[in-house]
């Protein structure tokens, strides 16, 4: 299968171009070239409708990774050029070009609590994608625009996959992420919901190759723990009193749901902070 990843060379991109070369023909198309030597790469703009549209030629897959990462990385219109038009080329040249899949790499932000300072709150936990989403931030909006755009686009042509992680957690910042999970007050907005990038991955990975129908698969990928020391019962206690948790729920269980992903893939995120920060 020839793949195109878009954003190939950042913290994500790096790690799906790595995970799908070992079983695809992979080609990195982005505006700067990759530390590693994986996979073909292929300088271009996603804002290059001619350019993208030349590199998708032949391509069986597409997973769109290429993005302004947080509301941080640009003006709120920057990050809707780069977010939501960007998007809406690459879709275009995908239907162009005959692809048989899109995997789109959103964000759990379509929800509006991780940087909407307060303004939207979970109605009911854990989340799933039942939940209304709500974004109250320009970074958060121009991925929910983006996925609107994308099902109008090509979600009646071929499968659409929307994957929406929390916190994407490298290695290289293992070390700001030790003194997070010690500090809950910090990001309680983010529900302390995170993934390793090698999980979101493999989730790119095993939804490339799922049996899927034609229309929009939209699934969240997330750790299977809170990033915390704490029981979930007790952050929950403490910052969002007005809410519950179901009977059973595990005792450092995420608060968001992976359950949409499993039943589309037969993937669940593994990796826990637990595991991979103390090794």
């Amino acid at each position: 299968m020839r793949v195109v990843v878009t954003g190939g060379s950042g913290l994500l991109g790096r790690r799906v171009v790595s995970r799908l070369a070992t079983e695809h023909d992979v080609v990195n198309l982005d505006i700067r070239s990759s530390r590693d030597d994986i996979g073909e790469y292929v300088r271009c703009d996603i804002l290059d409708s001619k350019g993208v549209a030349r590199i998708l030629r032949g391509a069986t897959a597409v997973v769109h990774a290429a993005a302004l990462p947080g509301p941080s990385f640009g003006t709120p219109q920057e990050l809707r050029t780069v977010n939501t038009d960007g998007t809406a080329e690459v879709a275009r040249a995908a239907l162009e070009a005959g692809v048989q899949r899109f995997i789109y790499i959103s964000s759990e932000s379509v929800l509006g609590f991780v940087f909407g300072e307060g303004e939207e709150r979970p109605r009911y936990l854990p989340i799933n994608e039942g939940h209304p989403t709500s974004p109250s931030e320009p970074y958060g909006d121009s991925k929910f625009v983006a996925e609107i755009l994308l099902e109008h686009q090509i979600g009646g042509a071929l499968p659409l996959v929307i994957l929406r992680p929390p916190w994407i957690w490298v290695p290289s910042e293992y070390d700001h992420y030790r003194t997070l999970v010690e500090s809950p007050d910090e990001w309680s907005a983010g529900l302390w919901a995170y993934v390793h990038g090698d999980d979101v991955a493999e989730a790119v990975a095993r939804t490339l190759t799922a049996e899927l129908p034609t229309g929009t698969h939209t699934a969240y990928v997330c750790a299977p723990d809170n990033g915390t020391i704490y029981p979930t019962a007790e952050l929950i206690d403490k910052w969002y009193p007005d809410l519950s948790l179901p009977s059973g729920f595990p005792k450092y269980g995420s608060l968001i749901s992976s359950d949409t992903l499993v039943a589309l893939t037969g993937f669940r995120p593994a990796m826990r902070w637990r595991e991979f920060l103390t090794a």
